[in-house]
């Protein structure tokens, strides 16, 4: 089968397009013939070999797919060659990839596979954050960064259903209109307005109850500004990486408010651990899709020969939603 593999880090040329072996599924495991790749920023960190995660090289990239159900292992019940599923893995830049079982869902029939690539990572992230960690309630505000890209769109939709108020952060004029579509309450340009002057004017001095940070870096302690007492911080990312500052020092300048921060990863924090949970929130996911509650918004359909072109355009911050990679 065809598939790219990373043999040495760097950059987007280290993407290798070439021939490995089919899989084959082990007990407890599916085979799905691949038909829609989401492209996450986690890829792109694996490549440039800066994720606190790395796997041993050579490797193939990705976590999150749609497909049909070549083969199935031992022990697998929940699934049948032939159905139609979505499902969150591990090296599924390829025409085929492995997953559990239990993180293997099927869709109904006709259902955009392009869309449903786009639920497992993003709108779990989402989901989980929100609900599982976060415990938002109706009348609630929240922060949410990056809101124009896959997970800051799944972050809106969710907590619109929700019944919370979000503002975002983003870079541009353009991102901006996007997340308006999307249905975002206020967003502020972080390059051109101040971000913690903007949020208090919002919520009246109040603050947030959630924030949601996928970037944290140096920018990192602004968030005990923003936040309402008893609010809590959501640290899922790194793109501007590690926060400098001692963290003690910031929860005692700011003891007065209670404040909370957690960090979060998709695959270690629920799917691992929590296997039920993870497919039940998969399932309810494709429920929402198929109910046309959330509506994932396809950036660019780009074929799996040319995945450097797909991280290129994530790592210049030219997307909004989410690139779907096509074998």
């Amino acid at each position: 089968m065809k598939a790219i593999q990373i043999s040495q880090t760097g950059s987007f040329e280290v993407l290798e397009y070439v021939d490995v072996d089919i899989p084959t599924p082990g007990r407890g495991q599916v085979l799905v013939k691949v038909e829609s790749i989401s492209v996450n920023l986690t890829d792109v960190m694996v490549r440039k070999g800066i994720h606190p995660m790395m796997p041993p090289l050579p490797t193939i990239p990705g976590l999150d797919f749609s497909g049909v159900v070549e083969s199935v292992g031992e022990g697998v019940t929940q699934v049948r060659p032939g159905q139609n599923v979505v499902a969150i893995g591990k090296k599924c830049y390829a025409e085929y990839a492995l997953a559990s079982a239990g993180s293997v869902i099927p869709t109904p029939e006709g259902i955009d596979m392009d869309a449903a690539a786009a639920l497992p990572v993003n709108y779990l992230t989402a989901y989980h954050m929100l609900h599982t960690m976060g415990h938002v309630e109706a009348g609630q505000t929240i922060l949410a960064y990056a809101a124009a890209g896959g997970v800051g769109t799944a972050i809106i939709q969710l907590a619109k259903l929700a019944g919370v108020t979000v503002i975002g952060l983003t870079s541009s004029d353009g991102k901006a209109r996007y997340t308006k579509e999307q249905g975002i309450d206020h967003i502020i340009n972080y390059k051109t307005e101040n971000v913690t002057q903007r949020v208090k004017e919002i919520t009246d001095g109040k603050g947030v109850n959630l924030i949601l940070d996928s970037v944290a870096g140096e920018a990192f302690n602004r968030n005990f500004e923003m936040l309402a007492p008893l609010g809590q911080i959501i640290w899922f990312g790194m793109a501007a990486g590690v926060p400098p500052e001692n963290l003690v020092e910031q929860f005692a300048s700011n003891f007065e408010k209670g404040a909370g921060v957690r960090v979060f990863h998709l695959l270690y924090s629920v799917a691992e651990p929590y296997p039920d949970l993870m497919a039940q929130s998969i399932e309810t996911m494709v429920k929402y899709l198929t109910e046309k509650k959330i509506e994932p918004h396809i950036h660019e359909r780009i074929p799996l020969s040319d995945a450097a072109r797909a991280h290129e355009m994530l790592e210049n911050r030219i997307v909004t939603g989410k690139l779907i990679l096509k074998p």
